[in-house]
């Protein structure tokens, strides 16, 4: 061996041996290297993550935001989810975003929402997190959590480089499934009362070619697509009944652009791996055979899939138990909240679980626009930790409302900037004053409702 070669080297691999049953292995103890020790460590850079992030290093805390694509925005980008619900008035960083999309044409009007540019959307959040001071990481996964004497010190990243450790004053959990605050020994809620399930997943996907077409409701797509396949003989079944709530084509600011919300997969563990392996190749499948269908519905004949998302759409998964927990009594009364972070007037939408068990879904049950609790951040039992986006303390039904992505920004934004004022005090977000913070967003532009 030529032991002068610069280019020859080797890992060491790490201490385990098999048990007898080889159910189980057994890992040597081992040390892992710090690789940052930061004020505030943000993990996923979805939408409420880029606002943590943003938010944080706005204040002058040194932040490190670790995401698993190799893009920041999450569904945004990586899933391809459009329109942008719940943005009006939301203001401070939200509205900063959106501004910035306008300047760079990649914001229009749609319906009752706005839709923007996914390209223009990674580029974007780029440029701010980096002129933010913020250090973003991508291809890591956050593993396991450090936790030291009921306090969260950080979090384990594994990436190609290896496992490495990262110490935080204050970790803001945005990966949208909890992973942190579960992998700390946080307890959490999975799916509605009764038989666990949660809502189902849906793959978004482009399509080209739309030339102008304006769809008028769900139920009318779903007719033409219904027609469309009777009268042309297709082995096809679509993946849902008449709702409101699928299929919709939403054009997007690229000329014959449209993203498509019309993929079901039911029954799945989105924290399987292997379930959500099998989920993904059925919603291709079920992409690439809408597409045959939507060709032949009036307006659409032209078109062309040009993509599915790298990312399945994730509904629901952990709640996490926090010192509040939101439910439809909060909705349904439109209730304030001295300790607000945001608002929500998105409407209770649940896309069933389970169609046919005869259960009732609560999709589309009655509220009033509402204020989120910065106690929703707070986790139970745990210092140093925040969460934010749809992982929050909250029942089921009033997930269904809050989970859109505007207002998971604006959630984000809020536990950034609480993040920051723990880290500069050197104490944990749940002593905080949730008044004092709801006037601290106020005084960057942040909207509530009133009282």
């Amino acid at each position: 061996m030529n032991t002068t070669n610069p280019t020859l080297r080797h890992d060491t691999p790490h201490g385990m041996t098999i048990d007898g049953t080889r159910r189980t292995v057994q890992e040597a103890p081992r040390r892992t290297r710090v690789v940052a020790d930061v004020d505030v460590l943000v993990v996923g850079g979805g939408p409420a993550g880029v606002g943590a992030a943003l938010a944080a290093g706005r204040e002058g805390a040194k932040t490190v935001l670790i995401e698993r694509h190799a893009m920041l925005g999450g569904m945004w980008t990586a899933g391809l989810v459009n329109p942008f619900f719940e943005f009006k008035d939301k203001g401070w960083l939200v509205a900063e975003l959106i501004e910035s999309l306008k300047a760079a044409g990649a914001w229009q009007t749609w319906r009752w929402a706005a839709t923007f540019d996914t390209e223009v959307m990674k580029r974007v959040l780029e440029e701010k997190l980096s002129a933010a001071g913020v250090e973003f990481w991508y291809h890591g996964l956050v593993a396991d959590a450090i936790v030291d004497a009921g306090r969260l010190r950080g979090a384990i990243v594994e990436s190609k480089a290896g496992r490495e450790a990262v110490l935080a004053k204050v970790v803001v959990d945005c990966s949208g499934d909890g992973d942190a605050a579960a992998r700390a020994g946080v307890p959490y809620e999975f799916g509605r009362l009764g038989d666990g399930l949660v809502q189902p997943l849906t793959l978004m996907f482009e399509i080209e070619g739309t030339a102008g077409f304006e769809q008028k409701s769900a139920p009318e797509l779903h007719d033409q697509m219904a027609e469309a396949i009777r009268q042309h003989g297709l082995d096809i079944a679509l993946p849902f009944g008449r709702v409101n709530y699928a299929p919709w084509i939403i054009s997007v600011p690229r000329p014959g652009a449209a993203q498509v919300q019309l993929t079901h997969v039911y029954r799945v563990n989105p924290l399987a791996p292997r379930e959500l392996t099998k989920a993904v190749v059925a919603a291709r499948q079920q992409a690439h055979q809408a597409a045959a269908v939507l060709r032949r519905v009036p307006g659409l004949e032209g078109i062309r899939l040009a993509q599915t998302g790298s990312s399945i759409g994730v509904r629901e998964t952990r709640r996490v138990c926090g010192q509040y927990r939101l439910t439809m009594d909060d909705l349904s009364e439109g209730r304030r909240f001295d300790d607000a972070v945001t608002f929500c007037a998105f409407g209770v939408d649940i896309h069933e679980p389970a169609p046919g068990a005869g259960v009732p879904s609560g999709h589309g049950a009655k509220m009033k626009p509402y204020e989120i609790p910065y106690r929703c951040l707070v986790p139970q039992g745990l210092e140093n930790l925040l969460v934010a986006g749809r992982c929050i303390s909250g029942s089921h039904e009033a997930h269904a409302s809050y989970r859109v992505t505007g207002t998971c920004m604006a959630m984000g934004q809020a536990a950034g900037l609480a993040a920051a004022w723990a880290a500069q005090d050197n104490s944990s977000p749940s002593g905080l004053s949730g008044p004092a913070l709801r006037k601290k967003l106020e005084q960057r532009g942040v909207g509530f409702l009133g009282k």
